[in-house]
């Protein structure tokens, strides 16, 4: 019995020859040799620029420089902290002496209880300071003969009038290594004296923090 027509139709349709076979052998055979080429041509360029840049580099006495290939924040250089600038109330500052001083508020005016007595030209203002010792070993001493606050009527005030105590008022303190403390200062100064400062002196250093809007 023979088969139908259909049937051989589709073996001759499906089923590839010998020759047909071979005839894709060496197109695949040329298409990696023609990758292959490319690659080495490649890499030939990457060796010829980059001893170029570096006959650059030795003629100049200077490294040649890449650009990172993934950008961002690693291509901007780190400033540096200007400890000397004046800063803002809740702004920590160090000091030579290892101590941190951040000015937490000021409080203008400072209402005293009992029978002080002011000139009405003058007024109290508190100051609290956080102060952190950041060194591993020794106490730190700081006291308040280190605190001085300035305004723009060019007068400067000195801390902890006689008139008045608080509970928390700094007169010397000792911080522990790694530890911190809240410490008040009391200032009398004149009422129409504006942009005050708070100056913190420790040796030949001074920190500024700005209690108030600067003018």
């Amino acid at each position: 019995m023979y088969p139908s027509r259909e049937s051989r139709y589709r073996n001759v349709v499906t089923t590839p020859t010998y020759s047909d076979q071979r005839r894709g052998g060496p197109r695949g055979i040329f298409l990696v040799a023609g990758i292959g080429i490319l690659l080495l041509c490649c890499a030939c360029s990457g060796l010829f620029i980059g001893g170029w840049l570096f006959q650059q580099a030795n003629a100049n006495g200077t490294p040649p420089a890449f650009p990172n290939p993934f950008g961002g924040a690693a291509d901007k250089p780190t400033p540096t902290l200007d400890r000397t600038a004046p800063v803002a109330v809740r702004t920590p500052n160090l000091n030579e002496s290892g101590i941190e001083a951040t000015v937490l508020t000021m409080q203008r005016p400072l209402k005293v209880e009992g029978s002080v007595k002011l000139p009405p030209n003058e007024q109290f203002i508190l100051v609290t300071v956080h102060l952190t010792n950041t060194k591993k070993t020794g106490n730190i001493q700081v006291n308040s003969s280190e605190f001085k606050v300035i305004g723009d009527g060019g007068l400067t005030y000195t801390p902890n009038p006689k008139t008045v105590t608080i509970p928390n008022q700094l007169t010397q303190v000792a911080v522990a290594p790694g530890k911190s403390v809240d410490v008040e200062l009391i200032f009398q100064i004149a009422t129409d004296d504006t942009s005050l400062r708070l100056n913190w002196t420790v040796g030949k250093t001074t920190r500024v923090y700005m209690l108030e809007k600067q003018k």
